[in-house]
Formats: C-alpha cells, structure tokens, sequence
C-alpha cells in the first residue's frame, strides 16, 4: 500500500460491517481487497458484525398450470412489522424436499431426502455437498438428534448425526460427526439416555452448544411421552450432556433463544408459557405467558434481538409483541411480485440466519435452475 492509503486495520474495520454484496464487487476491486475478504479470519469477523435476518420461504402457484416453485427473501427483524418486503429482492430456492436441519454463521445445514446433506449460504448462494454420509435409519434420521454447528478451537463446520443401527445384538445407537476441511465422518461416543423411541426438536445453537427437545415413547405410537428432556452437544469437546425441563409433565414442543437466554415453550391446557434459564444459576423462570389457541399450530418461535418481537410460524408468520400483546399476521405476498407471472403464494415459513461470506472459501456455485423447473413438494422443516 502506498503512503497516502487508509491502514490496514481501519480497511478491515470498514469492510467488515458491509453487506456481502458490496463485499462481493469490492473482491474485483484488486488482489489485496479479494486476499482480505476471502480470508477465513475476515469471513469470521464479518458474521460476528452482522445483525440477525429471517429467512422467508415462499411456496408459489402458478395459475393454470401444475408446477410450483419456491423463493426465498432475506429480512431484518424489524421490516417484519413494517412494510416487510419493501426494497426486498425474491430468489429462487433451489432445492427440494428437504428439511433444514440448523443454521450457523450465515450457513444453513440441509438434509435432502434420497440425496444427502448440502451446507447452503443464501447470501452468497454457495454450497458444499457432504459425501459419504452414515446409513440413516428408516425415519431417515429424523427420530434422533441431527445438528449443525461451528468449532471455535479448530474453526471449522461440524454435522452431528445419531442414528438407529440393526445389529447381531439388536438395534443400537450409532453416533457420527462431520468435519467439513477434513471432508470426513468419525464415530463419537452416543448419548447415554435411551434414544431408540423418541422424536426430536428442531436444534437450536445457543452459546455455541446445540440443544433438542427430547421426547421419550414406551411404544411406537407416540402418544405415551415418557420423561422429556433437553439433550445438548458441545461441538468442541464433541459430548452429549442433559438438561432437565422446568415442567417435564407439560407438553414442550420447542426449544429457542429469548431474551439472549436458552428458552422453552411449554403448554397445558390452554396455557403456554415460555420459559427462559438463567445462565448463570441455571434455573427457569417464566418470561411470558400466553394463550394456546391464539398461537395453534406454530411449528417456530424467534426472538431475532432480547426484547424485540417475537416471530410465530403457524400456517403464516405472526409479528407478536408480548407486552402490548399486539398481533401483526405477515401478509402473502402476490406471485406476481415475487416471480412477475399469474399465481399465489400458499406457504411461508420461516428461519433465522444472517448474511455472511461463510463457504466462500470452499462453496461451489449453487445453480439456481430454471424458474418453470417442475418440482416435488419441498418439506422444507419437517
């Protein structure tokens, strides 16, 4: 750099807090300014800075015809309440059937049924297929803990993967880790709590360890639940560990992030309450308590920053402030909005993410696929 150049650290300092499309022009810019953003380090401290998002998915009908497509739009968490899709660009998503199995950094951890398991960054649309995945079980690797997470120690992508083994001595739990420079699976010690008949949460990745919702069944219809728990794992060490629910006789379908702490969301009756454990004592308290039918169905609840709205994923998305109990349902937006062509919106969900440069270092180019493209039913969080 030449005398009258602004210093390194203050270039590092600026770029960081810039979205990933101006960062992505600036790589062409010169050597220099594509070596820096592309570096891990830089790819790191750019998530770090970035604010929370939500992901939408739209599952768009065309009129007259049979064919649907999915598109995505990313979110800051208060355009939600406010003229959400304003300044708002739609792109195709471009997988199928599948189930999104966690995010971290910007990166979603997919699972497409029949194809394997594909690390995606939205921001950037850049992917990593996952080779030689474990034999799933015949539930496809639903019934057991499936997550996704980030080593800080050895700063790479980690897959966590239980699954049911037919064995000589019968069925046996089989535990495999994913590292993602290392292109890998290695088997880890399984959890220690009984896990053959049971059904899952949806992970979620709180201080860096992921955590489950634990359902345990005495037989196979899963109407007897039997001592519900939340399982955690620590990427690092790679170990399982239990926490135990603050009213385990409550049906408890979630666990998530409110109020910066780890939270569940129990209901009885037409109670629900949602419970957030304190860090430090690492006892319950109720944080809020609402209304079971008001908030039916809801596969998700967010808190994109502490005590910000909170985001409920039922049939659509619902904007909810918990103290002035204000509701706010999102409004579908028209096919014609999002792809230009005659048709409707039928399905939204949502999940948070942020926008970052994560895969930009070992993604390929995802293919978008063209827009008319005949598609099976995404089963996007099953």
């Amino acid at each position: 750099m030449s005398s009258y150049d602004l210093c390194e650290e203050l270039i590092v300092e600026i770029l960081s807090r810039l979205p990933t499309k101006s960062l992505l022009r600036f790589r062409s810019v010169s050597k220099s300014l594509c070596a820096c953003i592309g570096s891990p380090d830089f790819i790191r401290l750019h998530a770090l800075r970035s604010p929370n998002k939500v992901m939408i998915i739209h599952q768009v009908y065309f009129y007259g015809a049979t064919i649907f497509t999915d598109m995505y739009t990313l979110h800051s968490g208060g355009q939600l309440s406010n003229d959400p899709y304003v300044g708002v660009t739609a792109v195709e998503y471009p997988f199928t059937s599948n189930r999104i199995v966690g995010s971290c950094n910007g990166v979603l951890c997919l699972h497409e049924y029949g194809k394997g398991i594909i690390l995606w960054n939205p921001s950037i649309r850049r992917k990593v297929t996952v080779h030689d995945r474990p034999l799933l079980s015949d539930w496809g690797g639903q019934l057991h803990p499936f997550g996704f997470a980030f080593d800080p120690i050895i700063k790479d992508y980690k897959i966590v993967m239980t699954t049911k083994c037919d064995t000589k001595k019968g069925l046996v739990l089989r535990t495999f880790v994913y590292r993602t420079k290392k292109d890998a699976w290695h088997q880890i010690a399984s959890p220690t709590r009984d896990l053959l008949s049971c059904r899952e949460s949806y992970q979620c990745l709180f201080n860096g360890t992921l955590h489950w919702v634990i359902k345990r069944f005495l037989t196979g219809s899963h109407d007897d639940c039997h001592s519900p728990y939340i399982l955690a794992f620590n990427p690092s060490s790679e170990i399982f560990s239990t926490i135990e629910l603050p009213e385990p006789s409550w049906e408890t379908e979630e666990v998530t992030i409110i109020n910066g702490s780890l939270a569940v969301i129990s209901s009885k009756h037409d109670d629900s309450w949602i419970w957030v454990r304190n860090n430090t004592t690492a006892s319950w308290s109720v944080a809020f308590k609402l209304k079971a039918h008001e908030f039916e169905g809801t596969h998700r609840v967010f808190q994109l920053t502490a005590n910000s709205d909170l985001l409920f994923n039922p049939c659509g998305i619902i904007v909810y402030n918990p103290e002035t109990r204000e509701r706010l349902s999102l409004v579908r937006l028209s096919a014609s909005s999002l792809v230009g062509v005659t048709g409707s919106t039928r399905g939204l969900l949502i999940y948070p993410c942020i926008e970052s440069l994560g895969l930009l270092d070992m993604g390929t180019s995802c293919d978008q696929g063209r827009r008319n493209k005949k598609r099976s039913r995404a089963y996007w969080l099953l």
